[in-house]
């Protein structure tokens, strides 16, 4: 088991045709969780940015979620939380217009309407399914219209009065 404590890891799965498409990003937490279960991954974890991580021994994972309630509790709540970040995130990737993909993450990721963006605008828009340009363009039309406000990392909502 993998455990990001520093920088950023992705796990990658290449299509046929050579792209590369992103499963997963972590900057903080564990990583291929659902690898636990196989005998080998079906994915790359890729270092994208310098950092350190905790490597934990399967057998003592396996132990500790066997023996301890309370990292039972913990696991399931971590996993639980996995599955409705991922709803979530592809409930967004149907969504069409880059604006309202916007919108839908301040929404499910933000706090009372604020991100703080803990990775690059060019990454975010990775993440969103958008090109970094439709990216910078919707959030400079969506300031211009007054429904957001971006401040460095900080993005948000604006609250009319």
């Amino acid at each position: 088991m993998l455990y990001v404590i520093a920088g950023e890891l992705r796990l990658v799965r290449h299509t046929a045709g050579g792209r590369q498409v992103i499963l997963q990003r972590s900057r903080s937490g564990f990583i291929a969780e659902a690898s636990m279960e196989s005998k080998a991954y079906h994915c790359d974890i890729v270092a994208v940015e310098e950092g350190s991580l905790v490597l934990l021994p399967l057998q003592a994972f396996r132990h500790a979620l066997e023996e301890s309630r309370e990292f039972r509790q913990m696991w399931m709540s971590k996993l639980a939380g996995e599955v409705r970040r991922l709803r979530a995130q592809n409930e967004r990737m149907h969504l069409n217009k880059a604006a309202d993909r916007i919108v839908h993450y301040l929404e499910s990721e933000g706090l009372n309407g604020v991100v703080t963006l803990t990775q690059s605008r060019k990454a975010w828009a990775t993440e969103l399914g958008l090109s970094h340009e439709a990216l910078y363009r919707t959030l400079a039309r969506m300031e211009a219209d007054g429904m957001v406000s971006v401040k460095e990392e900080n993005i948000s909502f604006v609250t009319p009065g």
